[in-house]
């Protein structure tokens, strides 16, 4: 019926390297995290954290049991002939749902009004280069292969267990890279997820136009580390400064990176930014002073957001319907915000 939950146990202790908790990078800005690890060991540090349980609903079940429900003395409901027993088989769902939602629902703020009764969304925000960790509970009857597009996801541990190498004596982790993280019914998966546009081979923020003094340093990694206040933190500096276009700006057909639709034509949804560039110029340098129609629909100022959206869905089909209708189910969008931008975990 839907009536599930997840317990978490958090490790009582922060291992080495790890950052105890407090504000996270850039400094000042809220941490959300429950915990310095996921678990009592040194490769389990996470910056963001989310909750995705997996589940799928047949509704000639619930009309079954509400039937029931409602047939009480008095009510003038008709009872009906399975007052013991609810058939569950042949069991066809036509639901599927992460934390008890559909998209697009999956996207709206936690105890949204119009469904108070689904508390928890599904809406994941990162920044570039912070470790998410995704804890994954496969809550229904069957398994569900969840694609996070963006990058693979490592796994740490299933069922509350870590997996560690066999060689005698070692704690080194031993979880896989995976394409999708598949929940299996009644399974735990944790897992660490990671963006850093390592390999777009273009500068996701656009450095290189007129006027621009931003510097790239590399550590030892490759990645722009030393000034967490940056507004490129943790770039890949092997791309700093590289070309997306000619021009930081204007039409594709003068060598800029957009030429925005025709509102007539394209609707564009509430996240869209008019930019293939991240951080907080990045609108005003691809679209100039021309304004993203259709007007009053971008959500979050693009001057301050202006991130980028991969979606996460599930990788068998039918699971992308909600009631056989496309496009709904299991199916979110995971949002790269740039680094300045504040994220609120608490709606």
């Amino acid at each position: 019926m839907g009536l599930y939950g997840a317990i978490i146990v958090l490790p009582t202790s922060v291992p080495a390297g790890c950052r105890s908790l407090g504000t996270t990078v850039p400094a000042g800005q809220t941490d959300y995290r429950l915990a310095a690890s996921a678990y009592p060991h040194s490769s389990t540090c996470y910056d963001r954290e989310y909750l995705f349980q997996f589940s799928e609903m047949d509704p000639k079940i619930h009309r079954q049991a509400e039937e029931i429900a409602l047939c009480t003395p008095g009510s003038g409901i008709t009872c009906p002939s399975y007052m013991n027993t609810v058939v569950t088989e042949d069991y066809h769902p036509t639901y599927y749902l992460i934390n008890g939602r559909s998209m697009p629902d999956s996207m709206d703020p936690n105890y949204a009004p119009q469904y108070p009764h689904q508390p928890y969304n599904g809406n994941p925000h990162l920044r570039p280069g912070e470790l998410v960790l995704l804890r994954i509970v496969g809550q229904g009857r069957w398994q569900h292969p969840f694609h996070e597009h963006g990058n693979h996801v490592r796994v740490l541990a299933l069922d509350g267990n870590l997996i560690l190498s066999r060689t005698p004596g070692s704690t080194k982790l031993a979880g896989p890279l995976v394409f999708t993280t598949t929940a299996t019914p009644g399974q735990a998966m944790d897992g660490i997820f990671q963006w850093t546009a390592k390999g777009l081979n273009w500068d996701v923020y656009g450095h290189g136009y007129p006027g621009d003094t931003s510097v790239c340093i590399p550590n030892a990694d490759g990645y722009y580390t030393s000034s967490p206040s940056a507004p490129n933190y943790y770039e890949w500096c092997q791309d700093h400064t590289k070309a997306l276009e000619a021009n930081p700006s204007g039409l594709v057909g003068a060598g800029g990176p957009v030429t925005l639709p025709d509102a007539n034509i394209l609707a564009n949804g509430p996240w869209y930014g008019g930019s293939p560039y991240l951080g907080p110029e990045a609108t005003g340098r691809a679209v100039s002073s021309t304004p993203i129609p259709p007007s009053g629909t971008v959500a979050n100022d693009p001057g301050q957001e202006a991130g980028f959206a991969y979606m996460w869905h599930s990788h068998n089909e039918r699971e992308i319907t909600t009631n056989n209708i496309f496009p709904g189910g299991m199916m979110l969008m995971m949002l790269v915000d740039p680094q300045g931008f504040a994220i609120d975990e608490s709606k």
